[in-house]
């Protein structure tokens, strides 16, 4: 008799973490036995058709760096489609790491797939993510994938089996919610644990299980299939799968087949219908007590060390070496491909969720932090010398006191904002002068722009006699660097020059940007010091001032890597109490710079003991100074904090009242921005996990009020913890540490305390209603990307070059996310990504220095979707709302 369902799939997997509570090389010892077991299973048993190997890829050369005579073996099985790989290189977290890492990591997964003599599973596997980001569905489109597998951030009570998942350009995943009980291995744990332990010996008890569980699965929806999830951490292969899935099949009257995920997308396409969609982020909390599906948000805040490195690491590759890379090559200078891809290599593994989360044990994040040098060693090399080559500075034979300083901005927007850089000095310069004192011997010499007009510029710190790496030098060299603040013109994507012309006089600039002991202004913002250390900030353009910005609160910490947890006993401490010390450290036509050191006393530590856990009676002083700069021009306040965290068990805070209270904020992410409700869920006291304020953010939170005009907060990088509470202030807050020694499977370690100074750069943007997401994202970009410098001494008669520029985006809404070469490495060819961040349809023109001579839309794999609309320099462009968009352009 028929059952009614049509199909039963069975997928066989293991969930692989590659680094967690055992090293990688731990991990790997037990992945060769597995895949040892596995191969010689499927070579054996024809009717175990297929395995999924959980979606990645990193685990092949994994295993045949130590098997490599058996490469051949697995080589034959994924030809064959009996193992199934990809689409990843290496499972990650979404929310850590940047849209263009998920999409590189894709590519080395579909790359290594083929290496392998097969072809990357079209599936989005992405079963143990902690939560899923908003834009998810189009880049899996993006790659020929319309499905996906998931359970994090979904709840049984709101969300079937089967649903869509719609990104905000509406695209659409069909989904297969896992069940929660244990999620992906939820079939192992509920069918064939007892008889692998031995508690149950008895096969045919397995039969029941396996019918109680498709019965239980049914429930979950009304559509006719089924998925049984077989796939535990670093579970072995079941070989007595298939005979459980032939029983199955004779009882349930329908087939029960190992098969590829994507045979399971073409069957659901049918009953879409049926299913409801759920659109953007997917973030709830677990609500359900017992089970597998906890988001676990505060990995957000866990090892801010690593975030921060990966962050920097990210910028580096996105914003210097791969577009400088490209421009290179389009003026015939070649950079092996290969650095790019072994910088990826470095930087992908790092990705992995229990690795980039902060949640695994020290040594796996020690791993991370060598990991992550490599990258920044390979992307700071090859940036320096591509840097150096499209410089083009021809030096004199003679030395000369002139300077030619060369700056280049790798976005694609001009930048008119004054900017700090260091200047290196031949110790022998010549056009010196001192202070009527006669203590401090200071070099004399003026900035000239094209134009030949002198600049005016804050001398902000000297450091004689420093080694510093030159560009395109092979040794350091002893030199006296000099930092400057003044008002610069960036072209796009390119290079500007200004000469620094010695001066037999004194040169001083006697103008000043403050206007009292603890105020300065520029033409956009007033900024004022208050006695407790916080901050003022008046956009002058809407008339909203923002009051008492930047205090610190800090509270204790019991948690781990995946929890934050106060104990019952526990003190919270507000640095609006304490000590501080106001300084003006400097202050001139260009800049002012105020620090605010703040002298905390709080507990030492936690007290654990049999009674319970509360913070030390014994206090110290927690050191907090931040410098707090207004530039001349600028429409926002740079700060600079550093933290000498030298208290454990402990959490600490940065906080933010907007002045803007309760409604929505908007936070960044992948490719866009998502709107959220602020405070926390009271009806969700009593889930699993309450909902909570805490969510993730990218770089960018936003508070706006009625009228469009508001505040926002955007990081440098390893900041990804924020709270927007639904009080009358407004609060943001930012997490900017936890110290902890908990770690899974230990009796405790000391990295993630996180002993040491911890430095953080943001910055506070007033804005005003016609400020779109994508000019927050812009200025972003600025902080994150930075500039680059280099000085040469050129002969006396030099003159600066024209602004030049390579590539130039004009488009209110659009933002480019990456310029590089492409995959196929083509000559006189790049490929460039860009995003619309807006609700609306809107257009964008990219103008090339280049004649255009082809061009047309990719895919994310960078194969051809559509012919595209050029003339001459002008690729012009149209896109959908949050529509996310790939060129290949071939230039003359």
């Amino acid at each position: 008799m028929s059952s009614g369902l049509r199909k039963i799939y069975y997928i066989s997997s293991t969930h692989w973490d590659r680094e967690w509570h055992k090293t990688f090389q731990g991990f790997r010892f037990a992945l060769v036995n597995r895949m040892n077991e596995i191969i010689d299973v499927l070579e054996n048993d024809p009717s175990f058709t297929t395995f999924i190997m959980d979606g990645q890829t990193i685990v092949l050369d994994d295993y045949c760096q130590i098997e490599p005579d058996k490469k051949d073996r697995l080589m034959s099985l994924i030809k064959d489609k009996r193992i199934v790989v990809g689409p990843w290189y290496t499972m990650p977290d979404e929310f850590l790491v940047s849209g263009e890492s998920l999409i590189q990591n894709l590519m080395i997964g579909h790359k290594l797939a083929e290496a392998y003599g097969g072809k990357a599973m079209k599936y989005g596997y992405i079963c143990d993510i902690f939560g899923h980001i908003a834009q998810m569905p189009q880049i899996l489109k993006g790659f020929g994938i319309e499905g996906a597998l998931l359970g994090r951030g979904t709840n049984y009570h709101n969300c079937p089996s089967f649903f869509r998942w719609e990104s905000l350009d509406g695209s659409q995943c069909i989904t297969f919610k896992v069940p929660e009980e244990t999620g992906y291995a939820t079939f192992w744990f509920e069918v064939y644990l007892d008889y692998l332990t031995g508690t149950d010996p008895d096969k045919e008890n397995i039969i029941k299980r396996a019918c109680q569980y498709v019965e239980k699965e049914r429930k979950r929806s009304d559509i006719p299939y089924v998925v049984l999830m077989d796939g535990m951490d670093h579970e072995r292969i079941h070989e007595i799968a298939p005979w459980v899935a032939s029983r199955l099949s004779e009882i349930y009257d329908c087939p029960v087949v190992f098969e590829n995920p994507e045979n399971l997308v073409e069957n659901l396409k049918e009953y879409l219908d049926a299913m409801p969609v759920k659109k953007g982020e997917l973030n709830e909390t677990a609500k359900m007590q017992s089970g597998h599906n906890m988001l676990i948000t505060n990995t957000l805040s866990s090892r801010y060390d690593i975030k921060k490195e990966n962050d920097y690491c990210q910028a580096l590759l996105e914003k210097w070496m791969l577009p400088m890379t490209a421009l290179c090559h389009l003026e015939g200078y070649h950079i092996q491909q290969t650095y790019t891809e072994l910088a990826y290599k470095y930087l992908i593994p790092c990705h992995a969720h229990d690795s980039i989360c902060g949640c695994s044990i020290d040594a796996v994040h020690r791993d991370m932090h060598y990991r992550f040098r490599q990258v920044s060693n390979i992307g700071n090399e090859v940036t320096n010398a591509a840097f150096r080559y499209l410089a083009k500075v021809d030096k004199p034979d003679a030395e000369s006191d002139c300077r030619l300083l060369t700056i280049f901005n790798p976005l694609p927007f001009e930048r008119k904002e004054t900017i700090s850089v260091k200047i290196d000095f031949n110790k022998d310069y010549k056009s010196r002068f001192m202070e009527q004192a006669g203590w401090e011997p200071k070099n004399g010499f003026k900035i000239i722009d094209e134009k030949g007009e002198e600049i005016p510029y804050n001398l902000t710190n000297i450091s004689y006699s420093s080694f510093t790496e030159r560009p395109g030098e092979f040794y350091r060299r002893e030199m006296d660097i000099y930092t400057i603040a003044f008002s610069a013109s960036l072209p796009p994507m390119g290079l500007t020059q200004y000469m620094l012309v010695p001066c037999n006089k004194p040169v001083r600039y006697l103008s000043e940007m403050s206007v009292s002991e603890n105020a300065c202004e520029n033409e956009f913002i007033r900024l004022e010091i208050n006695s407790n250390g916080t901050v003022n900030i008046l956009d002058k353009e809407t008339g909203r001032e923002y009051k008492q910005l930047l205090s610190f609160i800090d509270d204790g910490e019991i948690g781990d890597g995946w929890h934050h947890a106060n104990p019952v006993n526990d003190r919270a401490i507000s640095s609006l109490g304490s000590n501080c010390m106001i300084e003006k450290v400097d202050d001139g036509p260009a800049s002012c710079t105020f620090r605010v050191t703040w002298y905390m006393r709080v507990p030492k530590n936690v007290i654990r003991s049999i009674h319970g856990n509360s913070r030390s009676e014994d206090t110290t002083e927690l050191k907090i100074s931040s410098s707090i700069i207004l530039y001349k021009g600028n429409r926002w306040v740079d700060v600079k904090t550093k933290v000498y965290n030298n208290v454990k068990d402990h959490r600490l805070r940065l906080r933010i009242p907007t002045g803007i209270p309760a409604g929505k904020y908007l936070a960044n992410q992948a490719f866009c921005f998502v709107e959220r409700d602020t405070g926390f869920d009271r009806n969700t006291g009593d889930w699993k996990e309450p909902a909570l304020a805490e969510k993730s953010f990218e770089s960018i939170v936003l508070k706006r009020d009625e009228e469009g005009c508001g505040l926002a907060f955007i990081s440098e990088g390893g900041l990804h913890e924020c709270a927007a509470l639904d009080d009358k202030d407004g609060t943001i807050y930012i997490t900017l540490l936890r110290s902890f020694s908990k770690t899974h499977l230990t009796d405790g370690e000391t990295d993630g305390q996180l002993q040491q100074v911890l430095e953080y750069g943001y910055r506070l943007v007033p804005v005003k209603k016609s400020d779109s997401l994508a000019h927050l994202t812009r200025i972003k970009d600025c902080l994150q990307a930075g500039i680059r410098t280099v000085t040469d001494r050129v002969k006396d008669t030099c003159r600066p070059v024209i602004n030049k520029s390579a590539f130039s985006l004009s488009g209110e809404h659009v933002v480019m996310s990456l310029l590089k070469r492409p995959e196929d490495q083509q000559s006189n060819c790049i490929i460039v990504r860009l995003t619309n961040y807006s609700d609306n349809s809107t257009k964008a023109v990219l103008t090339c220095e280049n004649t255009i001579l082809e061009a047309y839309e990719t895919d994310l794999l960078e194969q051809k979707k559509a012919e595209a609309v050029f003339h001459e320099h002008c690729l012009e462009m149209d896109f959908e709302p949050w529509e996310i968009k790939t060129y290949r352009v071939v230039l003359q």
